[in-house]
C-alpha cells in the first residue's frame, strides 16, 4: 500500500533507526524521481546506489550518508575514512558526472515520469487479461508478471516447471528481455524508451506468454 513506507519512515524516526536505502535499481530515475526515496515520501540515513549512476556505461557504486551520520562518524572516528583500493576511478567518475549532466539537461527523468511511465504502466496492466498472468504491476520504468497456473485463486505452477525460465528463453527467442525470478517476470526498460518500443514490447510479451503457455501444456 501506499501508506507503507511512510510509516516504516515513521517507526524508524520514533525509535531512533537508521534507515538504509537499497537505490541500486531505483537510483537515478528509474521510478520518475532522481532517487525512489522520493517516490515513496522517505527520507533515509544511507542510499546505496550503482547501476544508474554511469547508466552502466562504466562500474560505479556509493553511498550517500546524511548529516547524521556523518557527524557522528567524524566525531567518533575523527575523520570519514571509507575507501576501496579502486575508490573514486576517475574515469568512471567521469562517466557518472557526464551521464548526470545528461539526465539533469535533457529531462530524461521529468521524461519518465510524466510520459512514459504513465504510458507503461497503462499498456502493461492490459496483460491481466491473458490466462496464465496473475498480476501485473508497474512503477516508473519496472514492472513486473505473476505467471500463475489458476489466476482465479492465484495457484502456481509447481517448481519444478521452471515456468518462469522458460518464459523468459522464449522471451529472449522472441526479442524481449525479461528476467525470472521464480515464476515472476520483471522489465527494467531504458530510460528513453519511446512510446512506439512499449508498443513493441507488449506484442512481444503477449506472443510470449502465449508461447509459454502452450509450452507449458506440452510438459
Amino acid at each position: 500500500p501506499e501508506t507503507y513506507w511512510p510509516v516504516i519512515q515513521r517507526i524508524c524516526d520514533d525509535n531512533e533507526i537508521l534507515s538504509v536505502a537499497d537505490e541500486v535499481v531505483t537510483g537515478f530515475g528509474r521510478l520518475g524521481e532522481w532517487f525512489g526515496s522520493t517516490t515513496y515520501e522517505i527520507k533515509p540515513d544511507l542510499i546505496a546506489f550503482a547501476k544508474g549512476v554511469t547508466s552502466g556505461y562504466l562500474p560505479l557504486g556509493g553511498v550517500l550518508v546524511n548529516d547524521k551520520v556523518a557527524d557522528t562518524i567524524i566525531a567518533k572516528g575523527g575523520e570519514f575514512t571509507h575507501g576501496f583500493t579502486y575508490s573514486g576511478h576517475p574515469v568512471s567518475c567521469a562517466v557518472a558526472i557526464a551521464n548526470i549532466k545528461i539526465l539533469a539537461e535533457d529531462k530524461v527523468i521529468d521524461q519518465v515520469k510524466n510520459h512514459t511511465a504513465p504510458y507503461l504502466a497503462k499498456r502493461w496492466q492490459s496483460l491481466i487479461d491473458h490466462p496464465i498472468v496473475g498480476e501485473a504491476r508497474a512503477r516508473g520504468l519496472v514492472a513486473a508478471l505473476e505467471i500463475c497456473k489458476d489466476k482465479n485463486t492465484g495457484t502456481r505452477f509447481a517448481a519444478e516447471q521452471n515456468v518462469g525460465s522458460l518464459c523468459r528463453d522464449l522471451a529472449i527467442e522472441n526479442g524481449l528481455v525479461l528476467r525470472a525470478v521464480g515464476d515472476t517476470m520483471i522489465i527494467a526498460p531504458p530510460l528513453i524508451i519511446t512510446h512506439e518500443q512499449i508498443d513493441e514490447l507488449i506484442t512481444k510479451a503477449i506472443s510470449t506468454l502465449d508461447a509459454t503457455a502452450a509450452a507449458v501444456q506440452r510438459i
